[in-house]
């Protein structure tokens, strides 16, 4: 499939065929409604229909263009919001990037890294880190339930479950997914385990991997330890 096709098979599936073509024509240039009638093969009707549906969801906007003699002609571009739609390429970056970097530097430095930046993740997003241990079993699951507010807000759709003294982080969704699936030994051993060790002062077992085919990821605690 050359690249033309991937743009429009992806936008087909997010907004319908001739929306994602129209992003497709703006992602090339600015144009008016002649232009995508023209281009598309609709009347302008139609296309100004598709028009007010998108910029109403922010994807284009409209301005005036002056052509010499006669008013200016109303003209459509893509918002950043627009362009956010159109395919990327992070995930096959990060990927070449880190195998780079574990190349050049091997494991151990690689992991090192990426705990420095398991500290940045859950630093900026507005988590404070235990000052000692946490001794009370009602401490414990205080500060394990703010861990799973932060989760949140990184988009780990997380719950916590408890049973007796073994409590289970359990996260729907993993932000790292698509590059942990090919980096599985860095990514979950590394990056993911990182991010949990250095935010709470408690031991952990990870008992399900979305990188080794589970649906889920499970980090297991034991308030007992």
């Amino acid at each position: 499939m050359n690249n033309e096709s991937e743009i429009s098979s992806d936008l087909s599936v997010l907004l319908g065929q001739m929306k994602g073509n129209i992003i497709r024509e703006l992602s090339y240039s600015d144009r008016s409604m002649d232009d995508l009638a023209h281009l598309l093969g609709i009347n302008k009707t139609a296309v100004k229909e598709h028009m007010e549906s998108l910029e109403m969801k922010g994807y284009v906007q409209s301005f005036f263009r002056g052509g010499g003699t006669g008013r200016p002609k109303k003209y459509y571009r893509l918002t950043e919001k627009g362009m956010g739609l159109l395919p990327k390429r992070y995930i096959s970056f990060a990927t070449m990037l880190v195998e780079e970097l574990e190349a050049e530097l091997g494991r151990e430095k690689v992991n090192t890294i990426l705990g420095k930046v398991a500290d940045r993740i859950v630093g900026e997003s507005g988590w404070k880190k235990s000052t000692g241990s946490l001794e009370s079993r009602e401490g414990k699951l205080e500060r394990l339930k703010d861990f799973v507010d932060t989760l949140n807000k990184l988009g780990y759709y997380a719950r916590l479950e408890i049973t007796d003294d073994v409590v289970r982080i359990i996260r729907h969704n993993c932000i790292f997914y698509e590059l942990a699936k090919t980096n599985s030994r860095i990514i979950c051993n590394a990056l993911g385990s990182e991010l949990i060790r250095n935010s709470l002062d408690q031991d952990f077992k990870i008992s399900e991997k979305f990188s080794q085919g589970d649906n889920r990821c499970v980090v297991e605690f034991n308030l007992a330890d």
